[in-house]
């Protein structure tokens, strides 16, 4: 019994599911409307981008990095893609346009860090102000707004009864765990998180796997930056200004840690959804949304401690 409470409070992740499902349970004690479908379909949509953006981060912190410009990039994809909606651009084409332009960035942000040696913290920070700055720049203050309704059926439609961007993140969700789960990549860029040199000493290219961890990262900003656009119906310059706190909340909350090298994809699914229910019931209780950023700082900085009192017990 006292291995495995020992194990429980060594185990991040596992300390995030319990948290979970006593959300859930106190969530449907304080209102009655939390637990009916359509209110979990809210939660399941409102997740969604917020899961896509995460998930992407996830493999970076994983390498121990960061990437502070993910909103951005998302802000910036969808206000490119919108223009280029406008401009009677096929959806296809939009779609790829959109997820390459993404990956161009990212991959930037990998050569900023994998190559030029800046902290992730800094270098992608200062990429946030470049491509904020860009999309100020192509907006002009403007609002894109009246999209294709084939477009926006990515954003609002369901296929049978589930939000398509439900369906994307859990597509997403699962590429990503095959991905850093059962391939030789996803065992190196953990490696690369938990021992530096030694997987430098193990042949791996690790500037290599830092430029394509952070592409990818770049890439499912692209996608939720397009589904963003779609489900609002409009692009503008700050609607992915929202999720710049909640993607590193959603990734600690899930056990990732800070440190490097450990963690994964369900955790941050729990992460997320942590999140958007915290947010979903102040709102079903009436609670004012200018408390709901204090909420959530209050749950990283108490997240974060664990991770660190958990490491310190391992280390002991």
């Amino acid at each position: 019994m006292g291995k495995v409470i020992k194990r429980l409070q060594n185990s991040q992740g596992l300390l995030s599911l319990m948290g979970l499902f006593i959300l859930v349970l106190l969530s449907s004690v304080f209102s009655d409307r939390f637990l009916r479908v359509d209110n979990i379909i809210t939660i399941l949509r409102q997740s969604s981008i917020l899961l896509i953006l995460s998930v992407g981060l996830t493999g970076v912190v994983i390498t121990r990095g960061v990437d502070l410009s993910i909103s951005a990039i998302a802000a910036f994809v969808g206000c490119t893609c919108a223009q280029l909606l406008k401009a009677g651009v096929p959806i296809f084409f939009v779609f790829i346009i959109g997820i390459i332009l993404g990956g161009i960035i990212g991959l930037f942000n990998g050569f900023l860090v994998g190559k030029l040696k800046l902290p992730p913290f800094v270098a992608t920070y200062g990429t946030m102000m470049v491509v904020s700055g860009l999309s100020l720049i192509m907006m002009q203050g403007a609002v894109i707004y009246g999209l294709p309704e084939n477009f926006t059926w990515y954003g609002v439609g369901y296929i049978g009864p589930i939000p398509v961007p439900v369906v994307a993140a859990v597509i997403i969700v699962g590429i990503f765990l095959v991905l850093l789960k059962k391939t030789t990549f996803g065992r190196e860029i953990y490696l690369i998180g938990s021992n530096h040199n030694a997987a430098v000493y193990s042949a791996i290219p690790v500037k290599k796997r830092i430029y394509t961890m952070y592409s990818i990262c770049g890439m499912t900003a692209g996608v939720a930056g397009l589904l963003l656009t779609a489900r609002l119906n409009a692009a503008e310059v700050a609607m992915g200004d929202t999720f710049g706190l909640q993607t590193v909340a959603a990734v600690v909350i899930g056990g990732t840690s800070l440190l490097g090298g450990e963690g994964g994809p369900v955790g941050t699914v729990i992460g997320a959804l942590i999140l958007t229910i915290v947010v979903n019931i102040m709102n079903l209780l009436g609670i004012s949304s200018y408390a709901q950023p204090v909420v959530i700082g209050v749950v990283i900085i108490s997240t974060v401690y664990l991770d660190v009192v958990s490491k310190q017990n391992r280390v002991n």
